[in-house]
């Protein structure tokens, strides 16, 4: 996101892969740039194993969604958990 607007680029890569692990593996072994959540990587920042770059362009947000049994009661447990999702979410913003 630029001032609001999506633009998108697009680059060729070498790599493909499918699994949070080996996405992250790769960009600690210099194979490219990826994007993924930021508490994804803080730890992997902090230690210096890879850097933030285009900071000032985020991605746009991306709808967080928890599905439940329709015919089923929510549980207390549930609801609280829901809640407490949607103030985390909402605080990352």
């Amino acid at each position: 996101m630029v001032d609001g607007e999506l633009k998108e680029v697009a680059i060729e890569g070498a790599v493909s892969v499918f699994g949070a692990e080996i996405y992250a593996a790769s960009a600690i072994a210099g194979l490219g740039l990826i994007q993924c959540p930021h508490y994804r990587m803080e730890a992997q920042i902090a230690q210096g194993l890879v850097r933030e770059v285009l900071i000032d362009t985020p991605p746009p947000p991306m709808p967080v969604s928890v599905l439940y049994p329709h015919n089923r009661h929510m549980s207390p447990r549930v609801r609280v958990f829901v809640d407490w999702l949607g103030e985390v979410f909402a605080g990352a913003v």
